[in-house]
């Protein structure tokens, strides 16, 4: 019998909404989206990215991210261009000002994160990422 208390998609939506949301709040302050600090993100912690594997690390839809990164570029938060090995592969760095944005941005990050985490031991966090880790693992074989 289907319950909807027990099914986990629903509670992963649900609460990844609810942290977007919050988040949303304060990054419109900036003029700024969720995909958008995910893409700020990912190239603070990974450095200069080719724009399919910041495709894959974001979640983001191709189509969408090309939007995005125009958008971000046009605002001088990162720059785009061509691999010098392939002309079909766009590497996307952050720029002086999006690094900068990015640091001011990631102390409400954090925030945000202590508190949804409020009342979690160490060990339980370390758990529910590797928990969260090996569902989005076996998620891959849904699109099979």
């Amino acid at each position: 019998m289907f319950d909807l208390a027990r099914f986990l998609p629903y509670h992963i939506n649900r609460t990844g909404v609810r942290l977007a949301d919050a988040f949303g709040d304060e990054l419109a302050r900036y003029e700024l989206t969720v995909p958008m600090w995910r893409v700020l993100a990912v190239l603070w912690h990974g450095g200069e990215q080719k724009a399919g594997d910041l495709m894959v690390d974001t979640s983001i839809e191709q189509s969408t991210l090309s939007r995005l990164l125009s958008a971000m570029d046009k605002r001088g938060l990162l720059t785009r261009r061509r691999s010098e090995t392939d002309a079909r592969t766009v590497i996307v760095k952050l720029t002086v000002d999006g690094r900068k944005l990015t640091k001011e941005l990631i102390p409400y990050a954090l925030r945000n994160e202590r508190i949804a985490l409020r009342g979690f031991s160490e060990a339980e966090i370390d758990q529910l990422l590797a928990m969260l880790a090996r569902i989005y693992e076996n998620a891959a074989d849904l699109k099979l």
